[in-house]
């Protein structure tokens, strides 16, 4: 395939457009590594909340997303009356970010109880809140992330759409790591509410920036009535949906990544803290060498999708060298040889980082092909599920992992089984976890560049 075959003359978006609606990522990622790199930290630390409430907790709040998720992508797919006048996404963004921003800070101001003694009030806390946290926050991206494919129409659109995306994706990714070794205080909570009303703050900046990109002109919204096939039920879509192979083998490799992406963030504090014996500012300097690997690969990997021009075999080329950059990070011994591995994770997760939403966009543009008709809300949802299982996944990992190598809620000196299986959950499980989903992507995935272009000749048939 040529880069002039996948050129359409459509109307791309401004840099400027590109630029407020990839904020988006911003955000998302903000909320995402606050919320995952501190939350369990902060209830075991800081709170003494004991492991197994903990786990118990964020498993609810997991088992919770499972129907919240594709419910919300499939009720916001309805096309209503005002989407005619203010679009079918822009509205549902706007309803769940403003809100979503204030109830994150609710997580680091639990009630003042003793955990060891009265742990319900703080463990129902818990549940209450992140459960509205998620609802709110899949209402705003569920409708983001179906956004995409209808505003980036091309391949090479998507890809710098994409990359702006990534830009400030990682550009998140510092300063939600680097903030919070300034503010907080390992084992004291109430260090941890000044980081919750700075990070209101920055949220609700960036909510203002990514606005103006995610307004809907009037070409999206004439798309969204070009399909004349009845909207299928929220059972036949949610089945449908999970009949689609290319979806179910995507989700598969996702799953992967956000595994080793979650796992590494909410692994660094307990690092730093108790296996390296470190300071709260160390930890800046493991985030910051991570981040540095992933900013370098940006266009290295850009290059490569482009001159390979095979998403899957760009995909699979990225699930290995994660695999291994996951991997190396076992071997860590001090603070200086600890930023060498995390460069080298970070340079290896910036494929996915960078070529997601491409891979994603290939799957939703499958999705209109076989439905008739411009659909992706239910699928969109489902992925967002597998994204927060994937947090569970990571939640109930460290759990068991704590309470088998005996860590102690609240005390930073721990055994030597306990400091192994922090390296463990850091490292060798979330890597064996990506290898099993890379392998199966690598054998599974059927969108090849052939059937790629046929999809995007059906497409402009039918006048998407």
């Amino acid at each position: 395939m040529t880069e002039r075959v996948e050129e359409v003359v459509e109307d791309i978006p401004s840099t400027l457009n590109m630029i407020s609606y990839g904020n988006a990522s911003f955000w998302s990622m903000f909320a995402n590594t606050i919320f995952t790199s501190w939350v369990f930290f902060f209830y075991e630390r800081a709170i003494g909340l004991g492991t197994l409430y903990i786990g118990l907790a964020l498993i609810i709040f997991t088992l919770w997303d499972a129907v919240n998720d594709p419910l919300i992508g499939f009720l916001t797919d309805r096309v209503l009356k005002p989407t005619r006048k203010i679009g079918k996404r822009f509205p549902w963004i706007i309803i769940g970010s403003f809100p979503a921003t204030f109830i994150l800070a609710l997580l680091f101001m639990p009630p003042t109880v003793d955990a060891a003694t009265n742990p319900l009030p703080i463990f129902s806390w818990i549940v209450i809140v992140t459960c509205l946290y998620d609802t709110l926050t899949t209402l705003c991206l569920v409708n983001v992330n179906a956004l995409f494919p209808d505003k980036f129409l091309t391949p090479k659109a998507r890809r710098r759409g994409g990359a702006w995306g990534t830009f400030f994706s990682m550009l998140a990714l510092p300063v939600a790591t680097i903030i919070p070794p300034f503010i907080i205080t390992f084992g004291e909570a109430s260090t941890y509410i000044p980081l919750a009303w700075i990070s209101v703050a920055i949220l609700l900046t960036i909510v203002i920036i990514f606005l103006p990109g995610m307004y809907e002109n009037q070409k999206m919204i004439d798309r969204y009535y070009v399909s004349k096939e009845k909207p299928e039920s929220f059972v036949t879509a949610l089945k449908s949906t999970l009949k689609q192979r290319s979806f179910v083998i995507y989700i598969i490799l996702f799953f992967g990544f956000q595994v080793v992406t979650n796992s590494l963030t909410a692994s660094i504090p307990y690092a730093v803290d108790m296996v390296l014996r470190g300071s709260e500012t160390d930890t800046i300097l493991l985030f910051a060498s991570f981040l540095q690997g992933g900013m370098i690969s940006i266009p290295v990997w850009l290059r490569i999708a482009k001159k390979i021009n095979n998403n899957k075999k760009t995909a699979v080329i990225g699930g290995i060298s994660l695999t291994i950059g996951t991997f190396l990070s076992f071997f860590y011994t001090n603070v200086w040889d600890s930023m060498v591995y995390e460069f080298i994770l970070g340079f290896s997760m910036g494929n996915f980082w960078v070529l997601t939403v491409v891979y994603f966009a290939d799957v939703l543009d499958e999705r209109i092909v076989l439905t008739r008709s411009n659909v992706r809300g239910t699928t969109v949802g489902v992925s967002s599920f597998f994204s927060r299982l994937s947090r569970g996944a990571q939640v109930g990992t460290f759990a068991i992992v704590h309470i088998l190598t005996g860590l102690i809620p609240g005390q930073a000196n721990q055994s030597l089984l306990a400091q192994i299986g922090i390296r463990l959950h850091m490292s060798v499980i979330p890597a064996i976890v990506l290898a099993i989903c890379t392998y199966i992507f690598w054998k599974k995935y059927p969108l090849t560049p052939e059937r790629t272009l046929e999809i995007k000749r059906q497409l402009k048939e039918m006048g998407f």
